[in-house]
C-alpha cells in the first residue's frame, strides 16, 4: 500500500488530487489554464455567432381544423343524403390526415399561390427569399414547367420599363411570355411596402411536382388531441407569411374538394331521378288518358261497395308491387354500377326503398375501398403493396355484393309473384262484377302505380336539390394559420449554449491531453501512487538566479521550505550519531546540488558543523555554484595526492561559519574504482568525527552506481524528483530501489515546483503571497508528513500583506519582473 502518512487536510496549490471538495478539485485542475478556456470559448461563441447569421431562419406556422362528425346530424344536407343512402358515414381522422398530406392537394396549392417560382435576394452570408415577390408568375401550362438549373438565374425588376429581366433577357409585364422553363404571364404585385430593387436578385423555377414535394416535406399533420376529431397542421418555412398562406390555402383546397365531392354526388343522383321522372311521366300520362277515355265511354260514376273494397285491396296490392318494382329498378342500377364501372371511382346509385342492411353495408364498404384506392394512387405507385391490398379487398367485396344482390332480387321477385297471385285471386272474386268495372279497376291500378312512383321521385328530387344547395365542408377552421414571432431554427440561445459547451470541452481536452499524456512528473500524487517512499518535502521553483536562497534572517517561501526540510530531518532519524545524508537523483539536472547546498546552509545557521562532500566525481557542480576551487579535492585525496586538511574549504568568509566543502577534485578516469581503494572508509570516519551533519552530493543513481557504493556510510537518502522534468518511468526505479533497500532510508524531495498553466509564469509572486506562515502546518500528529500554513504574512521582497485569493489575483495580474533563470536549482 502506498504511503499515506502525509497530511491531506489542506489544499496544495501544486497538487490536483488532495482536495476532498469536488468543486475545489475541478477548479484547481482547470483554473490555471483559464486563458485557454477563455480562448476556446471566445472562438466557439464567435463561430456560433457566424453560424447563426449564416443559417437561414426557419419559422413555424400552425393551424387547427375540426373534422365534423356526420353521425351527429349537424348538417341537413348530410341527413338528406343519409336518408337516400348516399352518405359515406363518419369521416376518419386518420384518413383525412392522409388526404391533407396528399400530393394532389399540395399541387393545387402550389398552382394557386404560384410557388413554382421563387425570388431570392443574394446576401453576403445567406440568400433571402422575397415573399411576396414584386411580380407574380402565372404559369399558362403548369404541367409543362421545367426545373431551372442549380445555378442562380439573374433576375431584375424594371418597373419604369414595365418589364423584368431574366438571365439578361427582357420580358414584358402583363403579356404572355415564353421562357426556357415554361410559358408565363408576369404581373406586378401591389406591395404594402416598396421593395428595394437594388442588390443582386435571382429566381428559381420548379415544376409543379417538385415544388409540391418541397412543400410536403415541410408539412406535418397530426391529431391535435387524442381521441378527438381535431387535426393540427404545422408547416416550417423561411418566410412566416408564406407558411401561413400555404396552410390557409391547403385547408381551403381540402374543403373545396369535399364540397365538390358532395356536389357531384348530388348531381349524379338528380340526373338519375330526372331520367326516371321523364319515363314515369310518360307512363302516367298514358294511363290517365286511358282512364279518362274509359270512364267517358262507359259512363262510370260510382262503384259498388264490393267494387270499392276490391279497389282498396287492389290499391294496397298495387302499392306493394310499385315499391317492389322500384326496388328491382334500384337493384338493376346498383348491379350496373358494380359490373360496368370497372376500377374507377364513381357515384353510388340511390338505394331508394332498399332496407337490406347487408347490402347497404357492402355498398358502403365498396365505396370506401374505392375512395381509399383513389387516394392511395395519388400518393403511391400503381403496383405498390397498399394499392394492391385495397384492390384485392375490392375484388373480394364485389362477388359477395352481387350474390347478396341476386338473393335480394329473387326475394323481391318471389314477393312480386305472390302479390300478383293475390291480385288474381281478388280478380277471380270479382267475376261477377260487370266487365266495365273490372276494366276500370285495372286502369286505376296502373294509374296508382305510376302516380306513387311519380310522387316519390318528385319528393326525393327536392330533397337532393336541398342537400346540394346546403352542401358545406366536412371540416371547420378552429384557428387560422399563425406563425411564431421567433424562428424555430436556429435558436440562438441553444446555439450559444452548444458553442459554450464545445469551448469548455475543448479546453478540458487540452488540459487532459497536456497533462494526462505528459511524460514528466507533475503532481505529488503521481509520486505517491507509483512508490511507497515518503515525500519528505516540496521545494518551489526559484527564479532569483541565486545559489544560496537561504540566509540568516531570510523569510522567503523557499527559505522557509528549507527550514521545514531541516526540521523534518529529525523525523527520519537524522540526529545524534545518525548524521550522514546522501543526496541523489535519477538523472542529472533534478536539483540535488542546489538542495544539498541550501540544506547544508540551513543546518549551519543553527550553529552546527556541516560538511558537503562533492562526490559527483564525473560532473561536479557544487564547486562551480559556490565559485570555489575544485582542486585539490576528494579524488586527489583518495588517490593519495592530497591530505584531508588540504581538501577542506571553509565557508566562513561567506558568512556561513560551520560549513565546510570538500570539492570533487580532479575528474578521474575511474571514479568507481577510486572509491573502492579503501581511503574512503578513513575519510568518512574522520568526517563523522569532526562534523555534526554530513551531506553527500552523489551522481544520479539512474546512470552510475556510485550512490550505492556510498550507501553503506549514510543514515538517510534524499532522493530528488523535479517537477515537470523527471520522467515518470523513473518513479518505478525509485520504487524498486525502495522495495529492495538498495539505499538506506529513502525520502523523496519534490523539487522545482511551478504553478500550472498561466499561473506558472508568476510562481515567485504567488509564493510570496503565502509569506511567513509557510510550513507551520507541521505537527507530530502527521508522522513524517507536514502541512501548509497558507495564511498571510510578510516577505523581505514585499511589505504588503497578501491574503488568500487576493494574493493569488494580484500575482496573476501583476507584471512579472525580469529575472535570471536559476540554473543552480536544476
Amino acid at each position: 500500500m502506498k504511503n499515506t502518512t502525509q497530511s491531506t487536510n489542506v489544499t496544495n496549490p501544486f497538487e490536483g488530487t488532495t482536495s476532498k471538495n469536488a468543486v475545489g478539485a475541478i477548479a484547481f485542475r482547470y483554473l490555471p489554464f483559464w486563458p485557454i478556456f477563455v480562448f476556446t470559448i471566445v472562438v466557439s461563441l464567435t463561430i456560433s455567432y457566424f453560424y447563426i447569421h449564416y443559417q437561414t431562419p426557419i419559422y413555424e406556422s400552425n393551424t387547427t381544423i375540426l373534422l365534423k362528425d356526420s353521425r351527429g346530424g349537424s348538417a341537413d344536407g348530410a341527413n338528406v343524403l343519409e336518408a337516400l343512402g348516399l352518405a359515406n358515414g363518419a369521416k376518419s381522422v386518420d384518413n383525412e390526415m392522409e388526404v391533407l398530406k396528399s400530393r394532389v392537394l399540395m399541387e393545387q396549392v402550389v398552382k394557386d399561390l404560384g410557388l413554382y417560382v421563387n425570388v431570392y435576394n443574394k446576401g453576403a452570408l445567406r440568400d433571402i427569399l422575397i415573399y411576396p415577390s414584386p411580380v407574380k408568375f402565372i404559369a399558362l401550362n403548369p404541367e409543362d414547367l421545367k426545373n431551372s438549373p442549380d445555378l442562380p438565374i439573374a433576375f431584375e425588376y424594371l418597373p419604369t420599363k414595365n418589364s423584368v429581366k431574366i438571365a439578361g433577357k427582357d420580358y414584358a409585364l402583363g403579356s404572355p411570355v415564353r421562357t426556357p422553363y415554361g410559358d408565363f404571364i408576369i404581373n406586378p404585385v401591389k406591395q404594402d411596402k416598396p421593395i428595394s430593387t437594388k442588390g443582386d436578385y435571382y429566381i428559381q423555377i420548379r415544376n409543379i411536382k417538385t415544388a409540391a414535394k418541397f412543400a410536403q416535406s415541410a408539412l406535418v399533420v397530426a391529431a391535435a388531441v387524442k381521441a378527438s376529431s381535431l387535426i393540427s397542421l404545422k408547416l416550417v418555412d423561411q418566410v412566416p407569411l408564406r407558411a401561413e398562406d400555404i396552410l390557409n390555402n391547403l385547408v381551403r383546397v381540402y374543403n373545396e374538394a369535399g364540397i365538390t365531392e358532395k356536389t357531384q354526388t348530388a348531381q349524379n343522383t338528380l340526373k338519375f331521378i330526372n331520367d326516371r321522372l321523364v319515363l314515369v311521366t310518360k307512363e302516367l300520362s298514358g294511363v290517365e288518358g286511358e282512364m279518362q277515355d274509359y270512364r267517358q265511354s262507359q259512363g262510370i260514376v260510382d262503384l259498388t261497395a264490393e267494387g270499392r273494397n276490391y279497389i282498396e285491396n287492389a290499391r294496397e296490392n298495387t302499392t306493394q308491387l310499385a315499391q317492389i318494382q322500384i326496388q328491382l329498378d334500384v337493384l338493376a342500377e346498383i348491379e350496373k354500377y358494380i359490373v360496368r364501372k370497372g376500377n374507377t371511382i364513381g357515384t353510388v346509385p340511390s338505394t331508394l326503398g332498399i332496407q337490406d342492411p347487408i347490402l347497404l353495408q357492402l355498398l358502403d364498404k365498396l365505396y370506401a375501398a374505392e375512395l381509399e384506392l383513389t387516394n392511395l394512387r395519388q400518393t403511391a405507385g400503381e403496383n405498390s403493396p397498399p394499392v394492391a391490398a385495397v384492390q384485392e379487398r375490392i375484388n373480394q367485396i364485389k362477388p359477395g355484393l352481387l350474390e347478396n344482390l341476386n338473393a335480394l332480387r329473387q326475394n323481391l321477385l318471389t314477393t312480386q309473384g305472390r302479390l300478383k297471385t293475390e291480385g288474381s285471386v281478388n280478380s277471380s272474386q270479382l267475376r261477377g262484377v260487370p266487365q266495365k268495372e273490372r276494366k276500370y279497376l285495372e286502369i286505376s291500378r296502373q294509374q296508382a302505380i305510376k302516380n306513387n312512383i311519380y310522387t316519390l321521385l318528385l319528393t326525393k328530387r327536392e330533397e337532393v336539390a336541398l342537400s346540394q344547395a346546403a352542401a358545406v365542408a366536412d371540416s371547420r377552421i378552429i384557428n387560422y394559420a399563425e406563425s411564431k414571432g421567433t424562428p424555430v431554427k436556429p435558436i440562438p440561445v441553444n446555439i450559444y449554449l452548444v458553442g459554450l459547451s464545445i469551448g469548455v470541452i475543448i479546453g478540458i481536452l487540452f488540459v487532459l491531453v497536456r497533462e494526462q499524456y505528459n511524460q514528466e512528473v507533475l503532481f505529488r500524487s503521481e509520486i505517491e501512487r507509483r512508490t511507497d517512499a515518503t515525500v519528505l518535502a516540496e521545494i518551489l521553483h526559484d527564479d532569483s538566479g541565486e545559489t544560496l536562497v537561504i540566509k540568516d534572517g531570510s523569510r522567503t517561501v523557499i527559505a522557509e521550505q528549507f527550514r521545514a526540510l531541516r526540521t523534518s530531518l529529525n523525523f527520519i532519524g537524522i540526529q545524534g550519531d545518525k548524521k550522514t545524508i546522501l543526496v541523489t537523483s535519477s538523472i542529472s539536472g533534478e536539483g540535488k546540488s542546489f538542495t544539498a547546498i541550501n540544506l547544508a546552509v540551513s543546518l549551519a545557521l543553527t550553529g552546527k558543523k556541516v560538511v558537503i562532500l562533492e562526490f559527483d566525481l564525473r560532473k561536479p557542480k557544487i564547486s562551480k555554484m559556490l565559485e570555489i576551487s575544485q582542486e585539490p579535492g576528494i579524488s586527489n585525496y583518495m588517490a593519495g595526492l592530497a591530505t584531508y586538511e588540504e581538501i577542506c574549504i571553509s565557508m566562513q568568509d561567506r558568512d556561513i561559519p560551520g560549513l565546510v566543502i570538500l570539492p570533487a577534485g580532479t575528474i578521474p578516469p575511474n571514479p568507481t574504482e577510486l572509491m573502492l581503494n579503501g581511503r574512503l572508509d578513513v575519510l568518512m570516519e574522520k568526517i563523522k568525527t569532526d562534523f555534526d551533519y554530513v551531506l553527500i552530493d552523489s551522481p544520479p543513481i539512474g546512470l552510475v552506481t556510485d550512490a550505492k557504493i556510498l550507501n553503506k556510510y549514510v543514515d538517510a537518502c534524499l532522493y530528488m524528483v523535479r517537477h515537470k522534468y523527471t520522467p515518470k518511468y523513473y518513479l518505478n526505479l525509485i520504487d524498486h530501489i525502495y522495495a529492495n533497500r538498495e539505499l538506506s532510508n529513502i525520502n523523496i524531495i519534490f523539487n522545482g515546483l511551478k504553478l500550472r498553466g498561466i499561473l506558472g509564469r508568476y510562481g515567485q509572486g504567488y509564493g510570496a503571497g503565502y509569506g511567513y506562515g509557510y510550513g507551520y502546518g507541521y505537527g507530530y500528529g502527521y508522522g513524517y508528513g507536514y502541512g501548509y500554513g497558507y495564511g498571510y504574512g510578510y516577505t523581505q521582497e514585499d511589505d504588503k500583506s497578501k491574503r488568500g485569493i487576493s494574493g493569488l489575483i494580484s500575482a496573476i495580474f501583476k507584471k512579472p519582473a525580469k529575472k535570471k533563470t536559476n540554473k543552480s536549482q536544476n
